[in-house]
């Protein structure tokens, strides 16, 4: 194992963490206010469940890169 291989793996963990505790907050967090208007409040929570569902595609994509370092 080089340094760089090693540099790049602390790299990519720290990023696939990251992006978990991203999907963590967002998964948490309300999908849209209570004090907006009807239409409003559609396209926020539409907006907020395209914004879980890239983050988490993203995530599912880092996490296969991590198993892929470590067991390859």
């Amino acid at each position: 194992m080089s340094a760089a291989w090693i540099v790049n793996a602390v790299g990519l963990f720290a990023t696939t963490t990251g992006v978990l505790l991203i999907l963590l907050y967002l998964c948490r967090s309300p999908a849209a206010a209570a004090e907006s208007e009807h239409d409003s409040a559609q396209a926020q929570a539409r907006h907020h469940r395209h914004l879980v569902t890239a983050v988490s595609l993203l995530a599912v994509w880092l996490v296969l890169q991590d198993l892929a370092v470590i067991l390859l």
